[in-house]
């Protein structure tokens, strides 16, 4: 239902629908949203899809407003100030529902009592809409969340820089964790378990490291940095501060990270002394390595060979273990005997790829994967999942395929040699002049090559493409799918981030919480002034002896010692309610787009270096391949004047403290 004010208004056919709404006046009829019909103070901000606009009409909406009054002494009855409260509160004060009645500071954190959100009839239009079920709710008994429904992420398309899919002619797929998902608990143990053997036989390390627990895909994430050198695994914010550290699996305190990382600048981290998981390929080397260094310090003086190892060359010798495993056949070999075992089933991939050739783009294939193991993936994506089903029918799919692209070279090194595949039986042949021949001569004898570089790729499609920012590529791997051909080839990317449907499910759930930090910081901000602001008049007055304030000095120390008192109770309470949303995330690493309130240093390589982000390719065939992407506007912290800290610091600064004692005793007085 489609209403502009209280009146009905016609709803337009087809695709149109979505651009239409907020931005004009217009709300869509849900339980959330049935004031808007009839209220016109509403604030609504234009968002330009009907499902954030509901988002952030539920954010403006002042009576969905839920949050926690933490009455401070200056706003309570025992204090001088209360008659103040009276007429209006402090600005130094906390803002507070009108609804809330003033409880004790004590009472509301032990309590932590949340308004619920308010509900309404749904309509049959609701129910089948979106937006199946309202906001989660906190419990009204405790300071968690309602088991019952709450809205999901459904395969939404991030977008951090504007692209018009118009005037993209060609778009590019990796394969491996991008048209192929895999099963960790599956394929990744294989790799683990693997390497493991190979330590041991082939590097000299004891049998017993053996018996350490198999590979668990749930212990790290992707983000994380590994410290070759001190035998660390760190998570930093976007400002490349370390927060969490571990040395092996023995976590590192405050003053252990300080000192390690301290005095490191920038360009430290981009050393050689540092690798990135930014894949989740990388996610068992993390854990492999961190086993081995626990192992490696516990067992020193038993095993004579780990007396001298360092810590980086228990890295060189992961990684060497891991990449023999993908060599020799220890993976790609049980995957080609039951690839449903290892690869996630994901509908709608070959109707995209379809639908992607039909509008007449380019579609290519680049992945560093070999030919034999491409052709058992992508026959199971296309449907022939065993052997004898095999066809080379899925090549129907591509304009060009490159297999065994060594990326990132393949981005950056123009020197790197095209050979010819043949599919038939996997032979190589020369292409000494894949830069000479015309493009339809050299894909007249076929369509699929290995290594190059990405002059070759460019000069096959130039009938399509003239330069990078006409291509699209679509990849999971940060810095050889992203970062690398948009920095060197100005390619427009696409980032799948398979782990991005549960991050945003979990932050929908605990959006109640997100709200009681977002109150508390401020509350705690609002506590911390006010004490700095007393602090300033007990100085002020000790150095001058005609201070107006001097007759009321045991008044003012009085008030201090409540509003320090209060201020360590609302740090600790943040503190403890900032922890907990952060392990309703992960246990140990929290939310993997955020440190503390900060963004992480992986949430800013995704906003800067990809276009769009999403959970899975298939998601992609939700939309017109003629889509145009639009961003929201980037806000920095001057746009945001009337929210910023600083301001209400200026807001308060201005009040007089002393007219607001005396109009309080008087007030107490009368």
């Amino acid at each position: 239902t489609l209403r502009h004010g209280t009146r009905p208004f016609p709803i337009p056919a087809g695709p149109v629908l979505r651009f239409m709404g907020v931005n004009r006046g217009c709300t869509f009829t849900s339980p959330l949203l049935f004031l808007a019909m009839s209220m016109s103070f509403l604030p609504v901000k234009a968002t330009g899809t009907c499902r954030s606009g509901v988002r952030s009409m539920m954010s403006t909406a002042s009576g969905f407003r839920a949050g926690t009054c933490f009455v401070p002494s200056y706003l309570q009855r025992s204090s001088p100030l209360t008659a103040l409260s009276n007429k209006k509160p402090l600005a130094s004060g906390p803002k507070f529902l009108p609804s809330t009645s003033r409880r004790s500071l004590s009472d509301d954190l032990g309590r932590r009592k949340w308004h619920p959100w308010k509900s309404a009839k749904m309509t049959a239009s609701d129910q089948e809409s979106r937006l199946e079920s309202p906001p989660a709710r906190q419990s009204e008994t405790g300071g968690g969340v309602d088991d019952g429904p709450y809205q999901k992420y459904q395969g939404e398309i991030f977008c951090n820089r504007a692209l018009n899919m118009k005037r993209i002619r060609a778009v590019g797929f990796d394969m491996d964790y991008t048209l192929a998902q895999y099963i960790p608990e599956t394929f990744e143990i294989l790799a683990h378990r693997g390497a493991m053997q190979k330590l041991v036989h082939f590097m000299d390390y004891p049998a017993e490291i053996l018996e350490l627990p198999d590979y668990d895909p749930t212990v790290y994430q992707r983000g994380l940095m590994i410290d070759k050198k001190r035998g660390n695994i760190v998570k930093m914010d976007r400002h490349m501060y370390v927060k969490i550290a571990f040395h092996g699996t023995r976590p590192l305190d405050k003053a252990e990270r300080v000192k390690a990382y301290g005095q490191m600048k920038h360009k430290d981290f981009s050393s050689s002394d540092f690798a990135n998981i930014d894949t989740l390929f990388s996610l068992p080397d993390a854990f492999m390595y961190a086993q081995l260094v626990t192992f490696v310090d516990d067992n020193k003086d038993k095993y004579p060979q780990l007396k001298n190892k360092p810590y980086d060359q228990i890295y060189k010798d992961v990684r060497r273990s891991v990449d023999l495993c993908h060599r020799d056949g220890v993976i790609k070999d049980q995957v080609a005997q039951d690839p449903g075992l290892y690869i996630e089933s994901e509908p709608g991939i070959i109707d995209l790829l379809k639908r992607l050739k039909l509008s007449g783009r380019k579609v290519f294939l680049l992945t560093n994967s070999l030919w034999d193991y491409t052709n058992t993936v992508m026959n199971h994506i296309y449907g022939n999942s065993r052997k004898e089903d095999w066809t080379l029918e899925w090549l129907d799919l591509f304009d060009v395929v490159i297999v065994g692209a060594c990326k990132p070279a393949f981005l950056e090194d123009p020197n790197l040699a095209l050979f010819r595949v043949h599919p038939e039986d996997g032979r190589l042949s020369n292409m000494d002049n894949a830069l000479f021949d015309p493009p339809s001569t050299s894909l007249k004898a076929g369509k699929v090559f290995q290594g190059g570089n990405w002059m070759h790729l460019h000069y096959l499609m130039k009938d399509a493409v003239t330069s990078g920012e006409q291509i699209m590529y679509v990849g999971d791997h940060m810095f050889s799918d992203v970062i690398r051909g948009k920095r060197s080839l100005g390619w427009r990317t696409a980032l799948v981030v398979p782990e991005l449907a549960p991050e945003v499910d979990v932050c929908l759930r605990e959006a109640v919480r997100g709200k009681r930090i977002a109150d508390l910081r401020e509350l705690r901000d609002e506590l911390d002034e006010w004490v700095d602001r007393l602090s300033l008049l007990l100085v002020s007055c000790e150095n001058d002896e005609e201070c107006a304030m001097t007759a009321k000095v045991d008044q003012i120390q009085a008030e201090l010692i409540k509003a320090r008192a209060e201020l360590k109770a609302v740090t600790a309470a943040f503190s403890e309610e900032l922890r907990t949303y952060h392990e309703s995330f992960h246990p140990v690493w929290g939310q993997m787009f955020k440190v503390g309130y900060q963004n992480s240093r992986f949430a800013q390589q995704v906003e800067n270096y990809a276009c769009l982000y999403t959970s899975k390719v298939s998601n992609l065939g939700l939309v017109s391949p003629e889509m145009h992407f639009r961003t929201q506007n980037d806000l920095m912290p001057h746009d945001q004047l009337e929210d910023s800290p600083i301001a209400r610091v200026l807001r308060t600064r201005a009040d007089n403290v002393l007219s607001q004692f005396e109009e309080a005793e008087a007030e107490e007085k009368s």
